[in-house]
This record gives C-alpha cells, sequence and structure tokens, in this order.
C-alpha cells in the first residue's frame, strides 16, 4: 500500500509512541482524502500487528481477538472525516480549539478501540499510551 521506505520511516517514527504519532508519521497525508490516510493507517497498524511489533489493549488489558477483528473495529469506530472526528471530540456547544483537533485527541478517548503497546527488547510489550 506504501513504498517500504515510506513504512520504515513511519515506524521508526512511531515505534514506542502512541497511535496518534501513527496518524501524523505518515509524510503523505497533505495529498491524500482523509479516507486514504485511514486507509494507509490500518494498513500500517496491521501489518505492525501481524510482524509482532506491536499489541492493542483497551485500559492495560491486550486484544485478544483476531488481528482482522481488531482492524475491523477500528474501522468501524474510526470518525468518518476530520468535522466528524472534531464532532466526537468537543463538548457540546463547545467550539473546536484548532484545526484538526479531533484526530489528534481521538487517539485517547473512550470512542477509540484501543491503544497500541509496542514490543521491547527483552520481548515484552510496554504500552505507549
Amino acid at each position: 500500500m506504501i513504498a517500504e521506505s515510506d513504512y520504515q520511516t513511519v515506524t521508526y517514527f512511531g515505534n514506542g509512541r502512541a497511535l496518534d504519532v501513527l496518524w501524523d508519521a505518515w509524510q503523505g497525508s497533505e495529498t491524500q482524502s482523509f479516507d486514504q490516510r485511514r486507509d494507509i493507517f490500518l494498513w500500517i497498524l496491521e501489518r505492525l500487528l501481524k510482524e509482532g511489533s506491536v499489541k492493542l489493549h483497551k485500559n492495560g488489558v491486550f486484544l485478544e481477538s483476531s488481528i482482522e477483528d481488531q482492524i475491523e473495529t477500528f474501522k468501524q469506530a474510526f470518525p468518518k472525516d476530520m468535522k466528524d472526528a472534531d464532532r466526537v471530540c468537543t463538548k457540546p456547544s463547545y467550539e473546536v480549539p484548532y484545526e484538526d483537533f479531533g484526530m489528534n485527541v481521538w487517539w485517547f478517548m473512550d470512542s477509540c478501540p484501543a491503544g497500541i503497546a509496542w514490543q521491547v527488547e527483552d520481548g515484552s510489550y510496554e504500552i505507549a499510551d
């Protein structure tokens, strides 16, 4: 879905960090639609899961469903676009504080289905968010 060198760059910058960094690390994001960017993000996440580099968790408990089910859960929960992310992440009757606010905070809200844990040198997983 993206060049191997791009994948390596994104995972290098994202390693050990929360999901928002993976979302922000994709350099092609400025020229792509929200749907394209989401699909690439999910492809990267799925590859990391299949490689065993990461695990997903909710409140510190690792998800036990299949990788395909975990990715599908993300697809279903993902905001529809940037305005939807802003709507979900902003209190009713408040204004969005800044551009892209929603996608900067969605990863840390209950509406996001999981957080990420990265595999460390001893083979265990360290929660990043």
